[in-house]
């Protein structure tokens, strides 16, 4: 186990690899095994570092207020603390939050950008389906209610239609020693919430790959094109997929990270 305290928290991370740094940033409730898919054949070239967020995970801190500003500095300084120059960030959906932040805020702290399955402006009906699954959680509902009510949020119809994908991701939320409480899940909710970054495009300066799945019913197509229309040094990418995208084209999804890193 490895973590590194920065920023008034204490983070844990996993490193594989060597070779210039990439940091990937996961979404909304998601820890770092949101990356594993990836991780093998990605760090053949690249050392890439993953981590907790605040309110996931193994990561700990004083249960302060969340948001986008703050979370971007955790990885500014959590690349700082690991001695990197300049990684490469790779992020999904809140991860992509997080990002697009950090990289408008501090563009000499990293070298190129991935946006996955994210937004600029979260939209009022993603978040009031969210608040509904979180609302089911606060009443006390069952393990088998929320998953099944967060399935067709997250997934598309290929993986959906494997009933060993189902079993394998239900297996993997039920053995994880580090369940998200309700706390922190609420904390990362509100950074969510109240995150607008479409006047803070045009700050960004990274080369940025920005990817959505033609399925993704959490960050629509449209919002992606209009992260890759605002930011200057963009382009676009289709994935085959829904908002769970390491899982559902890791292959896919790493051929085209490898040629956006090599560019």
């Amino acid at each position: 186990m490895s973590f590194i305290e920065t920023n008034a928290a204490k983070f844990y991370y996993q490193s594989y690899g060597e070779g210039a740094p990439v940091i990937c940033v996961s979404g909304y409730t998601c820890d770092q095994q949101f990356w594993l898919p990836i991780v093998e054949q990605l760090s053949a070239s690249y050392r890439v570092i993953t981590f907790d967020n605040r309110g996931v995970g193994q990561t700990t801190d004083k249960h302060t207020t969340l948001s986008a500003q703050l979370m971007a500095k955790d990885v500014v300084e959590f690349s700082a603390a690991l001695g990197l120059n300049k990684p490469h960030i790779i992020s999904q959906s809140m991860g992509g939050t997080i990002a697009q932040t950090m990289a408008a805020e501090y563009p000499d702290q990293l070298d190129k950008l991935v946006l996955l399955t994210t937004s600029a402006k979260w939209r009022k009906a993603m978040l009031f389906g969210f608040k509904s699954l979180l609302n089911l959680r606060e009443r006390g509902a069952d393990f088998e209610t929320l998953f099944e009510g967060t399935l067709p949020w997250i997934f598309g119809d290929d993986f959906l239609q494997q009933a060993e994908n189902i079993s394998a991701l239900k297996a993997a939320i039920l053995e994880n020693v580090y369940p998200q409480s309700l706390a922190d899940q609420q904390r990362q909710f509100a950074v969510l919430e109240s995150f607008n970054g479409i006047n803070a495009l045009n700050k960004i300066q990274a080369k940025t790959l920005v990817g959505y799945g033609i399925e993704d019913l959490v960050s629509l197509p449209n919002e992606s094109k209009i992260l890759a229309d605002n930011i200057s040094d963009s382009s676009l990418v289709a994935f085959n997929c829904a908002h769970g995208i390491t899982n559902e084209v890791p292959e896919q999804l790493t051929s085209e990270l490898l040629k956006f890193l090599a560019s």
